[in-house]
Order: C-alpha cells, then structure tokens, then sequence
C-alpha cells in the first residue's frame, strides 16, 4: 500500500493536463484517498472517500477488497506567488504488461485536477464537495460514454416528475405559480437525450439544488416531443432549461445543454433574482 500511493504521487507530479486516456472496460479498481499539506485538515479524507464511493457505486464499479488498478484522490498544497493553492487529483494507476514482454510496469492511466486557493474564509467542506463533484463529473461522463453499449436512454418524464414534485403541465404550472408568486424553472427533454438523464440524475436530483429550485421555483419538467409548452421556448438542443416570470410568463433567463452542480447552482441564484 505504500509503494502504490509512493508510485502514485511521483507519477502524478509529471502530469498536469486533463486526461485523455481511456476508461473502456475497467470493471474493479481499489479506492485511495491522501490528503497532504499542513493546512488541509485530513478529516475530509473521509468526505472525498464517501464521494468516491457514491460514484463507482453509480457506475457499477467493483471496489471491494484489494485490486492492483487504484483509484486514488491526492490532495496537495503549494504556493503560487504568495496565493496557497490547493490541487486535488483524480487518478488510476495500474500495473500494465508491454506488448511484447512478460514483464509489468506502472503506469498512469487516467488523471484529471481542479485547483482552488486556500484563503481566509473559504468553506472546506463545500469547496472539497464542489470540486469532487466535477471532477466525478467529469470521469463518469467519460466512463459511461466508452463503456456504454447504447447512447439511447429514454427520458420518462413523468416518473422523473412524481418522484420530485415537478409539474408536468404547463397550463397547471402557470396558474400555481401565479397563486404562489413564484417564477417557474421549466426543463425541456427529449427522448434519447443522455444528457438529459445525467443533468437529471446528477444535477436535478441533488439534495442542495432540489432545496434550492422547490424554494424559489414552481418546477416543471415536459418531455418537448409530446408538446404542450409555448413554441417559442424550444431550441435545437436539449436538456434547456427556462426561468420563466409569473406575472408575463415570459422567459428571462434560458440555459441550453448539460450544466455541471455548481454551474447550475449559480444559474438558480442568478435566475431567482430578477
């Protein structure tokens, strides 16, 4: 276990830019979590492993017991000028066989980083679950499109809707929340639109946007294939989402395409505030 987290943290001192290696067909890796640096104190260790944990669970992915391809988060400080920089990577090193020889070498298979600065203030805890949550985001993406047999996933609108109280008519939407004076946040899907049920399973379905959106909004989700929403709100692409005032019933703040947690979480704020 030394030797690999020793040969996991020289390796990742090489590599700096977003991977771009392959994730097809890893099917078990054992889980790493090192937090480094005097400043960062090691109980989000725990944090970053339940994050792990929630995403490979997510994606299938055997953890249990030892396994020579790991999966590790290493958290390291440095100083950037006089700014204390924060650097968390998201790495898989494995023992891999040459083509031609019997002998195994280890390599880094995959590796991704975010950075934050580490100022007076700054929430930890939010900050490590904010910068996990896109760089999980951005390997389940990557893994779910390389290891996926089909690209498509059929949007259940309905279902999706009842699980979280979402409206599914427009007309119904309008009138509660012209009753409520709450502006609505309408989300257009379509059938076969993947990223419609990541935005939706990823995004939507989190405990802090779903308190976020049932507090400031009158949620409405309408698969945009079977109609029933003015013409003028649909676009060539999906998911979109719409804040849309009660009192004109025009929209005032339009997002096209998948958006990350925290990428969301500012355009609810912002589109709250009109």
């Amino acid at each position: 276990m030394r030797i690999l987290l020793i040969m996991l943290l020289v390796f990742s001192t090489l590599l700096h830019a977003q991977s771009m290696f392959s994730l097809e067909g890893i099917k078990k890796v054992y889980l790493v979590v090192e937090v480094g640096g005097k400043d960062v104190p090691k109980k989000y260790k725990a944090q970053i492993l339940e994050q792990l944990k929630e995403t490979t669970t997510e994606l299938g992915l055997d953890v249990s017991g030892y396994d020579q391809r790991s999966l590790a988060v290493l958290v390291g400080e440095n100083y950037v000028g006089t700014l204390k920089v924060v650097t968390v990577k998201l790495l898989i090193g494995e023992q891999v066989r040459r083509e031609g020889s019997k002998a195994k070498s280890f390599a880094m298979t995959y590796m991704d980083s975010e950075q934050f600065v580490l100022e007076k203030g700054i929430d930890l805890e939010e900050k490590f679950e904010d910068t996990m949550d896109t760089l999980l985001a951005r390997f389940s993406d990557q893994y779910e499109e390389e290891n996926s047999k089909s690209d498509k996933v059929d949007i259940n609108d309905q279902e999706f809707a009842k699980a979280m109280g979402y409206e599914i008519n427009y007309d119904v939407a309008l009138k509660r929340a012209k009753k409520e004076h709450k502006n609505i946040m309408l989300v257009l899907v379509a059938n076969f639109c993947p990223w419609c049920r990541k935005f939706e399973q990823r995004v939507l379905l989190k405990k802090e946007i779903d308190l976020l959106v049932q507090k400031n909004y009158i949620p409405l989700i309408i698969n945009k294939e079977k109609g029933g929403f003015p013409k003028e709100l649909d676009r060539a692409f999906t998911p979109i989402v719409h804040f849309i005032d009660y009192k004109s019933a025009k929209s005032y703040a339009t997002s096209i395409g998948y958006n990350n947690r925290e990428e969301f979480l500012y355009l609810l704020k912002k589109g709250s505030v009109k």
